[in-house]
């Protein structure tokens, strides 16, 4: 009974020891996932730590440390999540700008394609109606566009 009680209470222990631990996730060369409660490069935080974590929601000034670069080269925990954060948003800006891009190329494909007729405006503003040869050539590099904005042909 005693055994059973001492092994109960040292199972709480390494699991409250292991709820409170960040946890770090990457993909190696051999593209085998890894768990880890230290940073490596490469790796994503996937857990956070919440008594380490702020309480407030607004940004915080940070005193500069003099003290150099923490040990073995890592960025401090809050740094890291800064940057993650920074590097997400960037890729949610890239990711709105091409879809924009995609669909003004689709759209200019589209309308080529339904037009008959296909005419460039002169310095003037008046229309100058392209040949049979001069719009098909339009409407292959308006595919084209279409192409390299989307990333292939889009199904409709």
């Amino acid at each position: 009974m005693r055994a059973a009680t001492a092994i109960a209470v040292s199972l709480g222990l390494v699991t409250s020891i292991a709820t409170h631990a960040d946890v770090y996730r990457w993909v190696d060369a051999r593209n085998e996932v890894h768990y880890s409660d230290r940073w490596v490069p490469g790796s994503e935080l996937i857990k956070v730590d919440r008594s380490h974590a702020q309480t407030s929601t607004a940004p915080t000034a940070r005193a500069p440390q003099s003290n150099g670069p923490p040990k073995g080269g890592e960025e401090p925990p809050r740094d890291r999540l800064a940057e993650a954060a920074t590097a997400d948003a960037v890729r949610s800006d890239v990711a709105k700008k091409r879809s924009e891009e995609c669909d003004q190329a689709r759209e200019r494909y589209e309308k080529s394609i339904a037009a008959r007729r296909i005419f460039k405006t002169g310095p003037k503003g008046e229309r100058e109606y392209l040949t049979d040869a001069q719009a098909d050539e339009y409407r292959l590099a308006a595919r084209r566009d279409m192409d390299a904005a989307c990333g292939s042909t889009p199904a409709r």
